[in-house]
């Protein structure tokens, strides 16, 4: 159920050179916040060299933020910056409040919109990984002015929690690599039979599951939220032809997320064509921002980039100048084939087939060379 409440958020920039691309971070977090029904009250953003280590803002900082935080009383403090467990524990101490990071607003999310099993179970597994580290130095504050001596009774709190949270992160795995496995199976299988495999991706709010539906006169829910697919959806166009939609990417994904989610990355891994859907309606920065955050995933995971279609979605929304130069961008990334569409207006449609089809037919002509 999504929340109403007021927020403050933070940001410690040490990028000094970076004069642009921290507002638009800041405002991405914002977009998210807001998809969970918090207005964000006040912002406050630091330049340092480093994070300082105890509170990841300065000492003067924190004592500004601390009179803020007095004054519009949040709900919830929001780092976009990766907290580590020390700072969060002490940050909370500090400021009296919750005190979050952009990686939990993201499984926040992920907790409002995951329908399916799979989904719900790799969202626990994200959130225990996630949490551990600040699990284990809660318990262990916790208990440590009740230990009596070696293994007292403190001691025995101490690590039956922890081992709780451990056991459960190993029968969450467990689970999962079952999945994972019949998962595998049914790819090999659609490889026999000769199926070829299209996969949308891109970040979130980008227009796939848009597309999905109109590529394969489905009705797959389309919501308000961000991330409002989870699991990989299949579905069959034509004799052979696979269409998979998975799920959305944002701007410094923590990389715990992708090894969390670990299942959607093998439709992606296994595609024959990746259909990168991109929001051509974005404004100039932020379109490049996204977009080099994008190409850095999908390099990271091994996505070749020959086997990548760029589609500039939302096209009715651009001038043809403003269409032109996100393709010279695309086109300066290397590649070659574009296509500009626009899924809720079903426009490019055909095109777009056409172009995965023709690359298909190509993909073939180069293995038979081999």
């Amino acid at each position: 159920m999504l929340v109403a409440g007021k927020a403050v958020t933070v940001m410690v920039k040490t990028e000094i050179h970076d004069h642009s691309n921290y507002l638009i971070r800041m405002e991405i977090l914002n977009e998210l916040l807001e998809a969970l029904g918090y207005n964000v009250a006040y912002r406050m953003i630091q330049t340092r060299s480093k994070p300082a280590v105890d509170y990841l803002l300065g000492r003067g900082k924190l004592e500004e933020l601390k009179d803020k935080v007095k004054a519009i009383d949040p709900d919830i403090i929001v780092f976009y910056n990766t907290l580590t467990s020390k700072q969060k524990w002490n940050l909370e101490k500090a400021l009296r409040a919750e005190v979050l990071d952009r990686y939990d607003v993201v499984l926040r999310i992920f907790n409002e919109t995951s329908r399916d099993i799979l989904s719900k179970l790799q969202i626990q597994l994200a959130e225990l990984r996630k949490s551990f580290p600040y699990i284990k130095l809660q318990a262990a504050m916790k208990f440590k002015k009740t230990r009596a001596g070696f293994k007292g009774g403190g001691e025995y709190a101490y690590h039956k929690q922890i081992n709780a949270v451990q056991k459960r992160i190993k029968i969450l795995k467990n689970k999962i690599e079952k999945i994972k496995e019949a998962r595998m199976l049914e790819i090999e299988k659609r490889k026999s039979r000769g199926d070829k495999i299209a996969v949308l991706v891109g970040h979130y709010n980008a227009g796939k599951t848009t597309l999905f539906n109109k590529l394969t006169g489905l009705n797959r829910p389309v919501g308000p939220l961000p991330f409002t697919t989870l699991s990989s959806k299949y579905a069959k166009v034509g004799d052979n032809l696979l269409i998979v939609d998975t799920i959305g990417f944002v701007v410094d994904q923590d990389p715990r997320l992708i090894s969390s989610f670990e299942i959607n990355l093998l439709d992606i891994l296994n595609s024959d064509i990746v259909v990168l859907v991109i929001d051509s309606s974005d404004k100039w920065a932020k379109f490049q921002l996204k977009l080099k955050e994008v190409l850095r995933i999908l390099d990271s995971i091994g996505v070749a980039r020959e086997k990548i279609i760029p589609v500039l979605n939302k096209s009715d929304l651009m001038s043809p100048e403003e269409l032109e130069w996100r393709s010279i961008e695309l086109k300066k990334a290397g590649f070659d084939r574009i296509v500009a569409i626009s899924a809720e207006k079903e426009m490019g449609i055909d095109l777009l087939v056409d172009e995965i089809r023709k690359a298909l037919r190509k993909e073939q002509i180069e293995l038979a060379k081999i």
